[in-house]
C-alpha cells in the first residue's frame, strides 16, 4: 500500500512540474520573456561586469543636438575667409600670372571685376557663380548667386590664395526684390538656423569645387618625353 502511494506521489509531482513548466515556456502566459534571461546579450544591455544596472542604458529613440557646420573663420577680420598658400617651385611668377587671369576670364561671371597689379603679382576678382541647392548629388536646383572677392597673391615658386565677402542673393521673385545675406549673418543667426546653415553648406561644396578646378588650372602642365608619345 506505501509503494502505491508513493508512486502515486511521484505521479503528482510530475504532473505539477510539467504544468509549472508549460506556464514559464508558454509565450501568451504574462510572464513569458522572449529572451533568454542567462545570455551575455541580456546582461550586457542591462548590467554591468559586476552584475549592477547598466545605467548606461536608455530607453527609447537618443534624440542628438544638432551640430553646425564649421567654416574658416578670420579672428582678425570677423569675415568667413578660404585662403592657402601653394607651393609650385617650378613655376614662374609671370606663368602663374597668366594662368590665375585665364583661369578666372573662364570661370567666373562675364562681366567680372578685375583689380590688377601686375608689379606687386596681385590679382583680385569681384566674382559671382550660381547658388544650387541638392536634393541628391544627380538633382539641383538655382536658389540664387553666391557673390564674393577672389584675391591671388604671386610670387616666383608660389601663389596664396583667398576668399572673402561672401554675399548669398536669393532668386528675383515674380514680384518684389532679391535679398542679400552676408555669410556672417548665417553664421551666427540664431533664427531658421537649419536653412541657413544648408546655405552654407551648399556654397562651401560650390567653392571648394571651385578651388579643385583653380588649383590644377594653376599647376604647371606635364612634359611629356618625346619618346613617351
Amino acid at each position: 500500500m506505501k509503494y502505491l502511494y508513493k508512486i502515486a506521489l511521484i505521479a503528482l509531482l510530475a504532473m505539477v512540474s510539467a504544468t509549472s513548466y508549460a506556464q514559464i515556456q508558454d509565450p501568451l502566459s504574462p510572464g513569458y520573456d522572449e529572451y533568454n534571461p542567462d545570455s551575455a546579450e541580456s546582461e550586457d544591455g542591462y548590467y554591468d561586469d559586476e552584475l549592477n544596472p547598466n545605467k548606461d542604458k536608455k530607453e527609447g529613440p537618443v534624440y542628438k543636438p544638432y551640430v553646425r557646420i564649421v567654416l574658416p573663420f578670420d579672428s582678425v577680420t570677423n569675415l568667413i575667409t578660404y585662403n592657402g598658400v601653394v607651393e609650385q617651385e617650378e613655376s614662374g611668377s609671370d606663368s602663374l600670372y597668366i594662368r590665375a587671369k585665364r583661369w578666372a576670364e573662364k570661370n567666373f561671371n562675364k562681366g567680372l571685376k578685375i583689380e590688377s597689379d601686375k608689379r606687386n603679382q596681385k590679382i583680385t576678382y569681384l566674382a559671382t557663380i550660381p547658388a544650387y541647392s541638392y536634393n541628391n548629388p544627380y538633382n539641383r536646383k538655382l536658389i540664387g548667386t553666391f557673390e564674393f572677392k577672389f584675391t591671388v597673391f604671386i610670387k616666383e615658386g608660389r601663389y596664396k590664395y583667398q576668399i572673402t565677402n561672401l554675399v548669398h542673393e536669393s532668386v528675383k521673385p515674380a514680384s518684389g526684390k532679391s535679398t542679400r545675406n552676408y555669410f556672417e549673418y548665417y553664421y551666427t543667426t540664431t533664427t531658421n538656423v537649419q536653412v541657413s546653415d544648408r546655405i552654407l553648406r551648399y556654397a562651401d561644396k560650390e567653392l571648394n569645387q571651385m578651388l579643385t578646378s583653380f588649383k590644377k588650372a594653376m599647376a604647371e602642365p606635364i612634359l611629356l618625353d618625346e619618346d613617351d608619345w
